[in-house]
């Protein structure tokens, strides 16, 4: 696999690490931080569905 590749994979894992983060937050009550972590999620995933497709790893869901 290169290095685009592994790149996608483990933006995609950093993401979904993200998620859970978010959700062990709302589980706990600290609303107001799992919000701000939601948001900045909403953003990278904004810009990520911006990218022209040739700049998308095969890997990028």
């Amino acid at each position: 696999m290169d290095q685009f590749n592994r790149s996608g994979l483990a933006l995609q894992k950093n993401l979904l690490a993200l998620r859970r983060e978010r959700d062990r937050l709302l589980k706990q009550g600290k609303v107001e931080e799992a919000q701000r972590l939601a948001k900045k999620i909403a953003q990278m995933e904004n810009v990520l569905a911006r990218l022209p497709d040739e700049m998308k790893p095969p890997t990028l869901q």
